[in-house]
C-alpha cells in the first residue's frame, strides 16, 4: 500500500488541497505533448490534474500511478468527461521502477516531483531503464523536480506549518492541512515529510521521503541510464536554470537518438 491509499477519500483530499490546483505545470506539460508526434505516456498521473488537459488537446494519453485510490479518482474524472471516451485515455495500475505497458510512447512525463519519492540509486536507475523500453525512436522524457532551497532545509524545525486553511469539502465535511519536514538526512539528500491532513475531526498523517537533487547529479544520473540531456528550465515558462529557480525541469532524450 502507497502513502496515498493509508487515508480514505484521499483522491478527494487531494484535489482540494489549493496548493496543487494552483501549480503553474500543467499548460507546460500539454505544450510538450501537442508538439510530441504519437502518444504520451504520464507515469505518476494521479487523479489526472495533468492528464485530463493533455486528453482534452485532443491527445492520447496513459496514465501510470501505484496508488489505488488516486487512479479511482483519476477514473472517476474521465468518465464524467464523454468527449475523453473511445480510448484516448488508459490507466494503468503499476509500479513505476518495473511497469510494462507493452506499447511505445513519443513522450513521457513524469510531472510533479514523482522522481522524488524515489530515494535509492537502484530505483532511480530501473525507473529510467522502464521509460527507455517505453519510448518509441527519437522520443523524449520530460520530468520536474525542486532546486533544492539549502536555507530552507537548514532551517526545517519540524513543526506543522499549515498549508491548507480550513474549508469545506463537496460531501459536507471539512478540511485543513499541515505540512512539515520530520527529519534531513544529508548523506541520503532526503527530508522526512508529514503531511497531515484534519478532516472534520479526524486527523490522518501521510508520511514519505523525498529526495532531492542537484543538477550535476541529475545529468550524472541520466547519462548512466542512456539518456542525453537536451534542455533545462528554471520553472515552467522555460526561464534558463539558474542557482535561484523553484524548478529544475529537463526535457531528455535516448544517448545516441537525436529527436528533430
Amino acid at each position: 500500500m502507497t502513502s496515498y491509499d493509508a487515508i480514505p477519500d484521499f483522491g478527494l483530499l487531494y484535489d482540494s488541497v489549493p496548493l496543487y490546483a494552483a501549480r503553474k505545470d500543467i499548460a507546460f506539460y500539454v505544450e510538450e505533448a501537442t508538439r510530441a508526434p504519437g502518444p504520451v505516456l504520464e507515469v505518476g498521473c494521479g487523479t489526472g490534474r495533468i492528464l485530463l488537459p493533455i486528453a482534452r488537446s485532443g491527445r492520447t494519453i496513459a496514465g501510470l500511478d501505484s496508488s489505488a485510490q488516486m487512479l479511482a479518482r483519476c477514473r472517476e474524472r474521465v468518465a464524467a468527461e464523454p468527449a475523453l471516451a473511445g480510448g484516448r485515455v488508459t490507466l494503468h495500475h503499476q509500479d513505476m521502477r518495473a511497469f510494462d505497458l507493452g506499447a511505445t510512447f513519443a513522450l513521457v512525463i513524469a510531472p510533479f516531483r514523482v522522481l522524488q519519492h524515489l530515494t535509492r540509486v537502484e530505483d532511480q536507475l530501473s525507473f529510467f531503464t522502464a521509460v527507455r523500453r517505453h519510448l518509441a525512436p527519437g522520443g523524449r522524457v520530460v520530468f520536474d523536480v525542486f532546486n533544492p532551497n539549502f536555507k530552507a532545509l537548514v532551517g526545517a524545525d519540524g513543526a506543522e506549518h499549515e498549508d491548507t486553511p480550513e474549508q469545506p469539502l463537496p460531501d459536507g465535511r471539512t478540511l485543513r492541512r499541515t505540512a512539515r519536514v520530520k527529519r534531513v538526512r544529508w548523506l541520503d539528500q532526503v527530508s522526512e515529510i508529514e503531511l497531515v491532513y484534519y478532516v472534520s475531526g479526524q486527523r490522518y498523517v501521510q508520511a514519505f521521503d523525498i529526495r532531492w537533487y542537484l543538477h550535476a547529479e541529475l545529468r550524472h544520473l541520466l547519462a548512466r541510464a542512456g539518456f542525453r540531456v537536451r534542455e533545462t528550465y528554471g520553472d515552467f515558462v522555460r526561464s534558463p536554470l539558474v542557482d535561484a529557480s523553484p524548478e529544475q525541469v529537463v526535457c531528455a532524450e535516448v544517448e545516441g537518438v537525436r529527436t528533430p
